[in-house]
């Protein structure tokens, strides 16, 4: 029995080690949220199916101010379901996990206890209410890192065993460690996305309210993007990624950019340059690659007639094609100093029947329109809230 339970303890050591392993690798291009990494690894040493492993486990994280939050964990028909509402446990109660001491805990009610009932009272009320039935052992031991708090799993086949507490550390120090990690990668993130909106605004600040239009046009493409279906990982990118649209402009002198009257063919020229300025502006960084896309393609026309690279139908990248779209309906609605505004409505007629520089049959992708005319009252509602 001994050597059976060591090499359940390996194998479910293992498969951490595994899950430790697809996070790193997977990082650059994966996001994740703590409650998904919890997930992922209780699967690997809950039981079911024939593993050995604890009934449920109630993962205890330490809050901010001071009090600890858990909820109770179990497998249900094969998948691992939260058993409970959040738990609020006090600093000062006996449950905290500020009260554990840092050994790791072993308890089997023969062990400490007359009786199995008696037994019961070691344990936190609203958990022995989500258990549904008596608590017959348990394994204790904290995480940490930036995660902080406690373990403990509860109703192990037979008895709680050393081999188990093994397998219940490794889960702890990967829960602390990927939960570290997790947040690490946020802040960086958080970090990226500070930057592009600082590049974008400061390529911008020449133009008169396009602080604003950048934001709108975010906004726009991530609501186009969302509605035809992307993945949710696509939507987001596109919808940080489409404020660097007009990246380029800033190699454009500012007595084009902010001529009060049409442009000769000379600075049209010179315009029409800003694409291919922002693709290289934006380098080629993995990270950037949606961005880029925006930059280079966000003038090409359905039939071809766009610029810079005369692109048709579906060889324009869907990035560029969703934001072709936005950049346009924030423009009409934009005053500029060669044009007055327009309202929604006089917008919506522009993209239904066309005007002297715009034909909607020719120049956008059918799938955009066609989601675009499903959601517009979202695009009157944004530039509503996000206009001086």
């Amino acid at each position: 029995m001994t050597l059976e339970l060591c090499n359940t303890s390996l194998q479910q050591t293992q498969e951490l080690l595994r899950l430790v392993n697809a996070t790193l690798r997977n990082l650059s291009n994966r996001k994740f949220t703590d409650k998904e990494l919890h997930v992922e690894a209780l699967g690997r040493v809950l039981g079911g199916s024939g593993r050995r492993g604890p009934l449920s486990i109630f993962i205890l994280l330490n809050g901010k101010a001071g009090a600890s939050r858990g909820r109770v964990f179990h497998l249900s028909a094969g998948e691992i379901v939260e058993g409970s509402e959040e738990i609020l446990i006090d600093p000062a109660s006996v449950y905290a996990p500020e009260r554990l001491t840092d050994e790791v805990i072993i308890s089997n009610w023969c062990d400490t206890c007359e009786t199995v009932e008696e037994y019961q009272a070691y344990f936190h009320p609203t958990v022995k209410e989500y258990m549904g039935k008596l608590l017959t052992n348990f394994i204790c031991c904290h995480i940490g890192g930036d995660a902080g708090g406690a373990l403990l799993a509860f109703n192990y086949p037979g008895e709680a065993t050393e081999y188990d507490a093994m397998v219940l550390q490794s889960l702890a120090v990967v829960i602390g460690s990927l939960t570290t990690l997790s947040n690490s990668v946020r802040e960086t993130e958080k970090a990226f996305i500070y930057t592009i909106e600082s590049l974008a605004r400061a390529c911008e600040a020449a133009e008169e309210g396009t602080g604003e239009h950048i934001v709108r046009v975010n906004r726009y493409a991530g609501a186009l993007a969302a509605n035809m279906g992307l993945p949710v990982d696509l939507v987001e990118v596109i919808s940080y990624s489409a404020q660097m649209h007009d990246v380029g402009k800033i190699r454009v002198p500012n007595e084009i950019l902010l001529k009060p009257a049409p442009l000769n063919e000379d600075e049209l020229r010179i315009m029409r340059l800003h694409p291919a300025y922002g693709e290289k502006i934006l380098g080629d960084s993995p990270r950037l690659q949606i961005a880029r896309e925006i930059a280079i393609s966000h003038h090409e026309n359905w039939d071809g007639s766009g610029y810079p690279h005369g692109l048709r139908g579906e060889d324009i990248p869907l990035s560029g094609r969703i934001v072709k779209l936005a950049d346009v309906y924030d423009a009409l609605r934009s005053r500029r100093s060669y044009k007055e505004p327009l309202s929604h409505e006089e917008a919506l007629s522009v993209f239904t029947v066309g005007d002297r520089r715009i034909d909607p049959g020719r120049h956008f992708d059918p799938a955009v329109m066609a989601t675009f005319f499903a959601i517009e009252h979202i695009f009157a509602r944004i530039y509503k809230s996000m206009s001086a």
